[in-house]
């Protein structure tokens, strides 16, 4: 009887701890499609700032992507010259990921394995940029590799998925090398 009481307090906090999760998720369905339109036409494999300096043989990159800040986060930035509040609901933060399939090989031609060092499910943000007159948040994922490369070539599939349920899925082409610049 005490192991049941135990397993149904459980439960409850997990069903609880889900639903607080989405209950904060404010975000209409057709924001929500923009958003992953956005972040995964502009979704791209780039090195590391570090490999960039450092110019060595490496078993990390990245996966950058970007969208477009919402009109409410431009006119705080404009209001504070150009600085905005981080908060922890802005739509990135319900991003989720997971990879579906990957092929990458590198100079030699050996096969590279994605290495789950506990990575985050959720997409890192970096800083705003202004593309083309519009401003946006970047957003990242850093990938570590069971060995390294000079050269990375291959594809990644990856599907972004919100809260709301909604999905989308991209095949990301890699094409880098450690000579490279950082793609922003």
């Amino acid at each position: 009887m005490k192991k049941l009481l135990i397993l149904f307090t459980i439960l409850q906090l997990m069903i609880s701890c889900n639903e607080k999760n989405n209950s904060n998720y404010k975000y209409s369905a057709a924001e929500t499609k923009q958003f992953l339109i956005e972040i995964t036409k502009n979704a791209k494999a780039s090195i590391t700032d570090i490999t960039e300096i450092k110019k060595q043989p490496t078993d990390e990159f990245g996966l950058i992507t970007r969208y477009p800040v919402s009109k409410k986060t431009l006119e705080e930035y404009d209001t504070n010259k150009g600085t905005i509040v981080n908060k922890d609901d802005d739509i990135s933060d319900f991003a989720t990921y997971t990879y579906k399939d990957y092929k990458l090989t590198n100079e030699k031609g050996e096969k590279l394995k994605l290495i789950d060092n506990g990575r985050a499910i959720y997409l890192q943000e970096y800083g705003l940029w202004d593309y083309d007159n519009v401003l946006c948040q970047n957003l990242g994922i850093d990938i570590k590799l069971d060995k390294k490369f000079e050269k990375l070539d291959g594809v990644i599939t990856i599907e972004f998925e919100m809260p709301n349920g909604m999905k989308k899925e991209i095949k990301i082409p890699v094409n880098i090398a450690i000579n490279d610049k950082v793609s922003e």
